[in-house]
């Protein structure tokens, strides 16, 4: 009776530990790492911060830590406390593609990282410097055939969700273009912008400054139908039928093993700041798709977008650098 009064009392004791951490939680401020240069996604992170911090009571510092397609930072992630104090604030081209193709990864996203939630998706866009003689895909890929070898294409990162793109289109175009990785979407931008580089496979946000300023020309997006926000930009697949984007997501996660009270205390933060009108209107200013997956979705959607590219590389022949 004695020792099944204590166990009872260690279970009872256990049971109350989560609850006690949730509602206490949290009592500090939360470093949200963002894996990527500024400039790149974090400005959609900054503009959800004010509500969840209005939320949660707490200050939310946010940290750019780029590097290695966002292995550096995903790693100080991966070996921080499971307190919900340290954040990541990553997509697919870290957690998926990068996982995948980069050899150098010491992690395992689907158990390393505890999901919190998954919120939007970008619209994936295929850019030429203005100054190039490029008006479309059509001419774009002639122009490359005329060219084989000479000239490339960049992305954020070796494995990114962009060069996965970018890949796809050499396969379904028959053309050979040379991939240049970057250490994010934003020095990319710059570069095309001012002609070092002939073809960026990126976001809209990061192109939207460059298009405006007349330096960039974006020539089609990867995505299954066009865009309200651009609607005389073709897709992809009018010229290459049947050609669409890799697998991509942006979301926030945590070390793995994070107590569930203080997941649903994040996602619930989260989720509020995406539905306020000044979020809502940030992102469809910037073509980007508001996407709530809970922790459960976003795993489910982690363990296929693994499967998807991983059927890809194999297909494509990618292999891992």
């Amino acid at each position: 009776m004695i020792r099944c009064s204590l166990l009872m009392a260690v279970i009872a004791l256990a049971c109350h530990v989560p609850v006690t951490m949730a509602q206490s939680y949290p009592d500090k401020p939360i470093r949200l790492i963002v894996p990527y240069p500024p400039g790149g996604i974090d400005p959609y992170a900054r503009i959800m911060m004010p509500k969840m911090v209005e939320m949660l009571g707490q200050q939310i510092i946010l940290e750019n830590r780029p590097g290695a397609n966002g292995l550096i930072g995903t790693e100080i992630v991966v070996r921080s406390p499971a307190d919900g104090y340290t954040l990541l604030f990553a997509t697919t081209s870290t957690l998926v593609g990068g996982y995948l193709m980069l050899k150098s990864v010491t992690w395992n996203p689907m158990k390393d990282l505890t999901p919190v939630i998954s919120l939007f998706e970008s619209m994936r866009t295929i850019t030429v410097p203005a100054s190039m003689p490029i008006r479309s895909m059509k001419e774009l890929i002639d122009y490359c055939k005329q060219n084989p070898g000479k000239l490339s294409f960049g992305s954020s990162g070796v494995g990114s969700a962009f060069h996965l793109d970018g890949e796809i289109l050499k396969e379904a175009a028959g053309i050979d273009i040379v991939h240049v990785p970057y250490k994010g979407s934003a020095p990319l931008a710059t570069d095309v912008a001012a002609g070092r580089i002939e073809i960026g496979v990126m976001s809209y946000n990061n192109v939207k400054p460059h298009i405006t300023a007349g330096k960039l020309r974006l020539i089609a997006i990867m995505e299954k139908s066009r865009s309200k926000t651009v609607p005389g930009v073709a897709t992809v697949a009018e010229t290459l039928p049947g050609v669409t984007r890799s697998p991509g997501w942006t979301g926030v996660l945590g070390p793995a093993g994070m107590p569930r009270p203080i997941v649903n205390r994040l996602f619930a933060a989260a989720k509020a700041a995406m539905e306020t009108q000044e979020v809502r209107n940030y992102h469809e200013t910037n073509a980007t798709e508001i996407a709530i997956l809970t922790p459960e979705e976003m795993t489910e959607t982690m363990r296929s977008g693994l499967a998807q590219v991983s059927g890809l590389m194999k297909r494509i022949n990618l292999q891992p650098e």
